[in-house]
């Protein structure tokens, strides 16, 4: 199976060391480390793991992370520390980890943040601009997802893409930066029925259904490119939506330990570096 697998962990330490060098060559004119603040609201398991996940990565690479974990906010509550944080000129940039508890409105909050602090562009004007392709900022696991297929030296142009998943942080940001390389791009969701029928014709298929194990070999071309980008917890174990047992047999399949995931982080880091450098250097919009 290993020939079969698609890696994307060197290629985010790679760029992970180049941000690095980046903070040290400013830091050493002077400059502060950049700051990039996640606010939790809730106690969903994935969030915290993640926070702190970035916390020790940040740490390594000259990146200040602080965690705003609210376990039992209000709306209010919420969209007061957005309010502080858009205020803090020593805060470069902000991510509100998903998803948010019952009660608390996805919209409102990202109509509250601050675009120039937005890291994972999901503000109506930071999404609007990805639709007219003047975004400089993409969500990272969209990021995530180009950069694993470019970085194995796979072609994208002119190819059929099948894209699972219609969410505004990594469905339809992957779709149209495939369709930004020239594929030809299908969006599948919970109501393409039969879905096997759109799969089957894709040369390049990312999945982010939230469903593990959802794709399967009968749902997939033969030498076709899988990248998984699902991270299910099934009895303590980390499972993606793609069997990657049943379906590494006929296609290249990205794992769901050293694949898109390393990469989102980077793209992450690598955000917070892009709104670091404009808010030092003056140029925020």
């Amino acid at each position: 199976m290993q020939d079969k697998l698609i890696y994307g962990k060197t290629l985010a330490q790679d760029l992970r060391s180049r941000i690095k060098c980046e903070i040290e060559a400013l830091t050493k004119e002077g400059k502060r480390s950049p700051a990039l603040s996640i606010i939790i609201a809730g106690n969903d398991p994935a969030s915290v793991y993640y926070a702190g996940l970035l916390k020790r990565a940040g740490d390594k690479d000259g990146i200040c992370v602080d965690i705003r974990h609210l376990e039992k906010p209000s709306a209010e509550d919420v969209l007061s520390e957005i309010d502080g944080l858009n205020r803090d000129r020593g805060v470069d940039a902000v991510l509100v980890q998903l998803p948010l508890p019952e009660g608390i409105d996805k919209k409102d909050v990202f109509s509250s943040l601050d675009p120039a602090k937005d890291v994972d562009a999901q503000t109506p004007l930071n999404q609007g601009k990805i639709l007219t392709k003047e975004a400089v900022i993409f969500p990272a696991t969209s990021m995530g997802v180009l950069k694993i297929l470019k970085g194995n030296n796979i072609d994208i142009s002119g190819k059929k893409c099948v894209v699972i998943g219609r969410s505004t942080t990594v469905g339809l940001p992957a779709a149209l930066l495939l369709m930004n390389e020239n594929a030809t791009v299908t969006v599948c969701h919970s109501k393409s029925r039969p879905l096997e029928k759109y799969t089957k014709e894709a040369d390049i298929l990312v999945v982010s259904a939230g469903k593990p194990n959802l794709i399967k070999k009968q749902h997939v071309k033969k030498d076709s490119v899988v990248i998984d980008v699902g991270t299910n917890d099934v009895d303590g174990r980390m499972v993606g939506d793609v069997d990657i047992e049943d379906v590494s047999g006929i296609a290249m399949v990205s794992p769901v330990i050293g694949g898109v995931g390393s990469l989102t982080l980077a793209s992450l880091f690598e955000n917070t570096l892009e709104l670091y450098k404009k808010n030092i250097h003056g140029n925020r919009t």
